[in-house]
């Protein structure tokens, strides 16, 4: 696993808010972000980071996506570390 595969999901997680009407409309109102900001910030690992931090934060959420695209909850939580801000603390 690494940053290319995370950005790789997260742009997924992007498709797949997009194809789910109240979910995108809660994603642009909680963060302010017009489409066209979306379309240009694809690039963007802060930005994609976001997304799955969005994704991340409901249960529901989180499951539906992952079902949908076949990959295990657990997997995206691994791969949200290799974005900005997802450096899991370790208390030890």
């Amino acid at each position: 696993m690494d940053s290319s595969q995370s950005e790789i999901i997260a742009i997924r997680a992007i498709e797949w808010l997009a194809s789910q009407e109240n979910e995108f409309q809660n994603f642009k109102t909680l963060t302010g972000i017009t489409v066209e900001d979306i379309r240009s910030r694809l690039n963007d690992p802060e930005f994609l980071a976001s997304v799955m931090d969005f994704i991340l934060a409901s249960e529901k959420r989180l499951l539906e996506f992952c079902e949908d695209i076949q990959i295990a909850p657990e997997l995206l939580i691994q791969l949200r570390q290799f974005l900005p801000g997802g450096d899991v603390p370790h208390w030890t």
